[in-house]
């Protein structure tokens, strides 16, 4: 949150997920795209073997997730698949990952929700794609309200 905080004085922007409600009450936003959804795990987990995954493939796995309350849609994910899928078991992380987030994920051998560009952000896991259709915004973030030369650019 530091990072996001030092906007309008130690950055002009940044870029990357938008859909927190913790930095949306401090951050504008342009969107410019969408990150897919994904599944961070080990790579020396049996499902790392898949190119792509089903959702029948997390059944009876420990998914860690963001928690509810902050993004709105990790929490349309997380009802519909508590919803249509009770048997992924979710977990609570908190709002936002960190290192350890990573590193728990590969320790433990559980499933981490992630997005696509962050597919690179560990040696010792593999992000693969699964059969859903939930993405998550991403755009230029700046300062809530910018000066002028910001705004028009």
């Amino acid at each position: 949150m530091e990072v996001f905080q030092s906007l309008g004085t130690q950055f002009d922007f940044l870029i990357g997920a938008f859909n927190s409600n913790q930095i949306l009450s401090f951050a504008s936003c342009k969107q410019l795209g969408t990150y897919n959804v994904c599944v961070a795990l080990s790579r020396s987990y049996p499902l790392a073997k898949k190119k792509k995954l089903s959702i029948t493939d997390l059944y009876n796995e420990k998914l860690l997730c963001v928690s509810s309350g902050d993004c709105l849609n990790i929490d349309d994910f997380r009802k519909n698949m508590q919803m249509f899928y009770p048997q992924i078991i979710l977990e609570d992380v908190g709002y936002f990952y960190d290192l350890d987030t990573f590193n728990r994920c590969e320790e433990e051998g559980c499933l981490l929700l992630t997005l696509d560009a962050w597919d690179i952000i560990h040696p010792s896991l593999i992000t693969l794609p699964v059969d859903w259709s939930y993405q998550m915004p991403y755009g230029l973030l700046c300062q809530k309200n910018p000066q002028n030369k910001l705004r028009n650019a």
